[in-house]
């Protein structure tokens, strides 16, 4: 009986507008959720089979920093097979071209598992060989090959000698090791790395051994080799834990999602949950108890939440064919792949979600009784429950995909300040705009007082369109503008090419060359690259344990700086800065935000492998970026008294002006010096603009998804709504105004609501630009005044007209339907 209740009451209210908005609604969180569920599953599955078959041996061991023999001698014990393999990012020269390449110099063991796939002909048959190139011989990709327009055959210039151009490598069973790197590559000898005498290479160990004995080398590795990066075949694809991170990240920007679904949920709920209570009070009347008319309302809930939750799969599946058909241009054969336990596990986080948004109306359910069918029902307006039980849904769904408290933190922060400036300046116009006409005659100052009466649901709707516009507005004009801001900030500070990293030798040559190329060095600044091993005695690994991006960066070797006076690009936040040549050399001051990232604080010891050689340093001081002298900053500052510790000749950073006939000789410079990192601020602008361009993507659609919220929490609005809407137009007409007069007020109200929400959009969009542009580049954001104004217009149109459409249903009301209703 209660079963054949339950389904009356879910066909009854199935194709009413107020649960056709609620269903609809549902099914866009559960596709939104789902789509990244099923993506990320797909992912995470290729990934680990990509794993076993990419790896290129049972055990790799990664670091910095050459292993002493004996600690070799240790590999050769307990493993059956070991190749020592060197990476370094060097630039290749041919004639005028240059390209940015990571090289691979390979010992005669090289590969342990595998083959490595060579043709040895421009449009020959590639070849699979147990080996690596021969010393005196180089391997390049086919894109390397393009880009520097080579031969086979042909010499290759290499620092201080050359190398003969054999081989283009095609697969190298390795290659999981690189990550999603897209650098060009080029294999060689291990024998003739001396060629380049590159700097801040990086050693890698592959071994082939039985289980136990690679176990043994594992739990020994993990204390001898505390800086050094293990990969297993059960150990995790190096990948794994970024695409979690992104998976996070995008699931902690659906907490904009779920709080305008919050909205348009309870606005399309109001009359169904008088319909409900109206049932439930039938029932009680024809003797059901209590718990039956809770069970009633549940299942009727259930139903609606599966009616919505089927068609949410299936797009989400066809979102994530495609989806996935886009990333097969970096990751080939990736398909889809179902994980049960993963889609299981995402119905049960929407179930419990939604079941959070529902809470305020089973309470009401609960007081319930017979004798409200002889009253007049009435919706609650309960706000501490009703928004309340929403804001806890939002709270879940941060801490769900929450992996790093300080992003989650400004991800809310942003949204709950742009969410109370919105809200603040609904409040001030309405009440002003009710003070100033309150005196007046006409329909402007009867809609402002109609408004300031209804400011929660005009609020409401602010909100909804504010925040889509202002996400749209972020995307489309702010994001466009800071590459072109980066690229001219940094020219004028720092010229047009910076060098990243060079030597006391390559440094002299730079000198040299620029005074006979009439360019002028702007800055070098010296430093060592040191890999952060223990933070207060623990290992990084232990002290930091949730991911993040600063994590990710001290996982490999930093630059640390060493000065006497502080930059004037710097300017100390927390403690107290050195200022003595001779000052006592074991302290640090870290970057600020690196500071909070990793959850470091003043008297907090750091050890760093430099070298070789062990250096504990103590946190005195904390410093962050201002604009000065040039752009280029680092994170970890020491006193320059750290020389006398330290055997090894610092390394140099800085930037060049490079005159325009200077760019046709630079290749002459790369050919002495292989290893001689430099780049120019037009490609790294690029670099920036090719990242924002795939961020833009991103955003963009997620605003289509926010588009959809906000016309449902637009529609959910004026359903709620609708039968005062009525009332009030049955009465002006009843007054003697015509149909257009209430039209006209209707059009004035949506379009003061669009004006109010794209305001606010603007302000949040600029205030947030300002703390962007003031903590990165240290001058004043400048936007585009005719894209805003043309969002600002594009927006009220677009609002307005979807408010009308929605809204022409309450114009139809007659003066005889408002008596017979009771007024």
């Amino acid at each position: 009986m209660l079963i054949l209740l339950v389904w009356q009451l879910f066909r009854q209210q199935y194709h009413q507008g107020d649960a056709r908005l609620i269903r609809w609604t549902q099914a866009s969180l559960m596709f939104f959720i789902l789509t990244l569920s099923l993506t990320s599953s797909s992912i995470q599955a290729y990934l680990a089979n990509n794993l076993q078959q990419m790896l290129g041996s049972d055990l790799v061991i990664s670091q910095h920093q050459a292993l002493t023999d004996a600690q070799l001698n240790k590999l050769h014990q307990h493993a059956q097979q070991l190749s020592v393999s060197q990476l370094v990012n060097v630039t290749l020269t041919h004639d005028h071209h240059w390209q940015a390449v990571q090289l691979k110099a390979v010992d005669d063991h090289y590969p342990v598992q595998g083959t490595v796939q060579v043709a040895f002909e421009t449009d020959g048959q590639e070849q699979s060989l147990s080996h690596g190139p021969k010393s005196g011989e180089i391997w390049v990709d086919s894109r390397l090959f393009a880009s520097l327009q080579l031969t086979l055959g042909q010499p290759l210039d290499m620092g201080h000698g050359q190398l003969k151009l054999t081989g283009l490598v095609q697969h190298e069973p390795d290659r999981l090791l690189e990550g999603h790197s897209v650098a060009m590559r080029a294999l060689v000898h291990l024998d003739d790395l001396p060629l380049i005498q590159a700097d801040n290479a990086l050693f890698r160990y592959l071994l082939v051994g039985d289980k136990s004995e690679l176990n043994t080398l594992k739990q020994w590795a993990t204390t001898e080799l505390v800086t050094a990066q293990l990969y297993d075949k059960h150990s995790g694809h190096p990948l794994a834990m970024f695409w979690q991170r992104v998976e996070n990240f995008v699931g902690l920007a659906s907490v904009l999602l779920f709080l305008m679904a919050a909205i348009a949920i309870d606005q399309a709920g109001r009359r169904q949950l008088l319909s409900q209570q109206r049932f439930a009070a039938v029932c009680l009347a024809m003797g059901s108890n209590k718990p039956q008319v809770f069970a009633l309302s549940f299942g009727q809930w259930l139903l609606t939440v599966i009616a919505g939750l089927i068609p949410a799969t299936a797009l989400a599946w066809g979102a994530e064919y495609l989806i996935l058909l886009q990333m097969q241009t970096q990751f080939a054969d990736l398909t889809t792949t179902w994980v049960w336990t993963d889609l299981l596990s995402s119905y049960a986080l929407l179930l419990a979600l939604l079941a959070i948004f529902q809470i305020p109306n089973w309470l009401v359910m609960a007081k319930v009784t017979p004798a409200q069918l002889i009253r007049q029902m009435s919706s609650p307006n309960h706000l501490l429950p009703r928004y309340g039980f929403a804001l806890i849904s939002v709270a879940a769904v941060a801490f769900v995909y929450s992996d790093n408290g300080l992003l989650t933190a400004m991800t809310l922060s942003a949204m709950a300040a742009t969410l109370i400036l919105m809200m603040v300046l609904t409040w001030l116009v309405l009440s002003l705009g009710h003070t100033v006409t309150s005196r007046a005659m006409g329909m402007m100052a009867f809609g402002f007082y109609m408004m300031k009466q209804r400011l929660l649901s005009k609020s409401i709707q602010i909100l909804g369109v504010g925040m889509c516009a202002t996400l749209l507005l972020f995307t489309l004009s702010l994001m466009k503008d800071i590459g072109q801001t980066m690229e001219g900030y940094t020219r004028e500070h720092d010229g047009n090419l910076i060098i990243t990293q060079a030597n006391e030798q390559q440094v002299q040559d730079i000198r040299q060359w620029s005074a006979q190329t009439g360019s002028d060095i702007r800055q070098l600044k010296p430093f060592w690259y040191g890999q952060l091993s223990h933070i207060n005695g623990q290992t990084l690994a232990e002290f930091a344990t949730s991911p993040s991006e600063s994590l990710a960066s001290l996982q490999k070797p930093v630059r640390l700086h060493f000065s006497i006076q502080q930059a004037n690009n710097n300017q100390t936040e927390t403690g107290q800065r050195w200022q003595d040549r001779d000052a006592d050399w074991q302290q640090v001051s870290v970057e600020q935000e690196v500071m909070t990232d990793m959850g470091l604080k003043l008297g907090d010891q750091l050890q760093f492998e430099v070298a070789g050689q062990s250096l504990n340093f103590e946190i005195k001081a904390s410093h962050k970026y201002v604009p000065g002298e040039g752009s280029i900053t680092f994170w970890f500052n020491v006193p320059q008294s750290t020389m006398n510790q330290l055997q090894t000749p610092p390394l140099y950073m800085g930037s060049l002006e490079l005159a325009d006939t200077a760019w046709g000789q630079l290749a002459e410079l790369w050919q002495r010096h292989p290893s001689l990192r430099l780049i120019s601020v037009r490609e790294l602008t690029q670099r920036f603009d090719d990242t924002l361009s795939m961020v833009i993507k991103l955003v963009s659609g997620f605003s289509l998804m926010i588009i959809l919220l906000a016309l449902l929490v637009i529609s959910a609005s004026v359903k709620g709504y609708e039968a005062d809407e009525r009332k009030k137009n049955a009465l002006l007409i009843s007054f003697g105004q015509s149909r257009l007069a209430c039209g006209k007020l209707s059009l004035f109200e949506w379009l003061l609501t669009s004006l109010i929400a794209s305001v606010g959009a603007i302000l949040g969009t600029n205030l947030t630009a300002q703390l962007i542009y003031q903590s990165q580049f240290g001058i004043n954001y400048k936007p585009d005044w005719l894209w805003i104004i043309t969002t600002l217009l594009v927006s009220a149109l677009v609002v307005c007209s979807a408010g009308m459409i929605t809204n022409r249903s309450s114009l139809k009301f007659s003066v005889g339907a408002l008596l017979r209703n009771g007024g």
